[in-house]
């Protein structure tokens, strides 16, 4: 009987040490919400929290029309961005290192996950939502050890409930990973190779690519924060969907929330462009704009699970289909040709308007 008890404990011990995973340390990667090696690429109008930067690549390319904003800065192989490479070599291996983990295989969309240490040998797909549950600990760590690629199917969703953090999510990726269009994805990747954000895709986390390249495409990223290992999670905030639509385009963005306790629900005070609405369970903001030229004010809120709430004032200007952003400078060499040519015209109507005076 005293061994069944000594094997039971021994059991339960193994279990709770399995749950109590410490973040992952980021160190000064923490505040890089986009960190490439090679390149970092941007299309189409993509809003960034947090810094943007690159090392030891030269190339980042696509801002504008994407958007750095929420304090963040562009980092081209400079101090910041090769300090955070170092930072994030380390919680990579960090991330790797970690033992006594849980096999998991395939496509884990579909299922439930409590927090932990888990641990895939080869690549690793998310199809459907996958669920994400701290168990009523906003504390609590998720790590996943890829061996190979991390791939997101379209409208895929990594769903956070039970106080679940993203900023307490790890994705460790053997290669490269790639997020799904229109995907809603949650936590840090640390890709040994390249990250690629399809379409529309959205990222409460980060993209963090050590030796390749990562690749944007009308992306919502957000840095979700420190990771926490006590005390209350950080005040709750929401962020605005991207603030430029085109007539007839399908539009696809997110509002994001971190802090507070997940989950949330997203509401919107004031009106969304004609044709686009609001999923108050995911914050997708989705659909295809039909008013030309309007320029609509809303306020976008955001309810946590004990009720806390946030607001964040935001804009979505509508344009004809091929036209560039508000706002978008045209290149100064346009400008100049624009203003020779007026020049010129205003030239020859002055010659004109002379050799008639002379005639009379």
């Amino acid at each position: 009987m005293r061994s069944l008890r000594a094997l039971l404990l021994c059991g339960a011990l193994s279990v709770g040490l399995h749950a109590a995973q410490l973040p992952v340390t980021l160190g000064a990667v923490s505040t890089f919400t986009v960190l490439g090696a090679t390149t970092v690429t941007n299309t189409g109008p993509s809003v960034i929290y947090g810094d943007v930067g690159l090392s030891p690549g030269s190339a980042v390319t696509g801002f504008p029309p994407g958007q750095v904003t929420g304090g963040g800065a562009i980092h081209i192989d400079d101090t910041a961005a090769v300090n955070a490479q170092s930072a994030l070599t380390a919680a990579y291996n960090d991330a790797a290192g970690r033992t006594l983990p849980i096999t998991v295989s395939g496509d884990i969309g579909g299922q439930t996950l409590t927090p932990g240490l888990y641990k895939s040998t080869s690549s690793l797909g998310i199809t459907g939502v996958l669920t994400l549950d701290g168990q009523g600990n906003v504390n609590s760590v998720f790590i996943f050890q890829i061996g190979s690629a991390l791939t997101t199917a379209t409208n895929s969703q990594v769903k956070l409930q039970g106080g679940a953090q993203a900023a307490n999510i790890f994705w460790q990726v053997g290669s490269s990973a790639t997020l799904g269009t229109y995907s809603i994805f949650n936590g840090t990747i640390l890709a040994q190779v390249s990250i690629s954000l399809a379409t529309g895709a959205a990222l409460n986390g980060r993209a963090l690519a050590r030796t390749g390249a990562v690749t944007l495409d009308t992306n919502t990223g957000v840095n979700p924060g420190p990771p926490t290992t006590g005390g209350p999670p950080a005040t709750l905030a929401v962020t605005c969907p991207l603030n430029t639509a085109q007539v007839g385009v399908a539009y696809n963005s997110v509002l994001v929330a971190t802090g507070g306790t997940p989950p949330y629900t997203y509401s919107i005070t004031g009106s969304l462009p004609p044709g686009l609405g609001l999923n108050a369970s995911t914050g997708a903001v989705t659909g295809t704009p039909t008013g030309i030229g309007s320029i609509d004010a809303f306020s976008a809120n955001a309810l946590d699970a004990i009720a806390d709430t946030a607001t964040r004032g935001c804009v979505i200007t509508t344009t004809a289909a091929g036209l560039p952003p508000p706002g978008t400078p045209a290149p100064s060499s346009v400008l100049l040709v624009a203003v020779g040519l007026a020049c010129a015209a205003l030239y020859k109507e002055r010659e004109r308007i002379l050799r008639h005076l002379r005639k009379i």
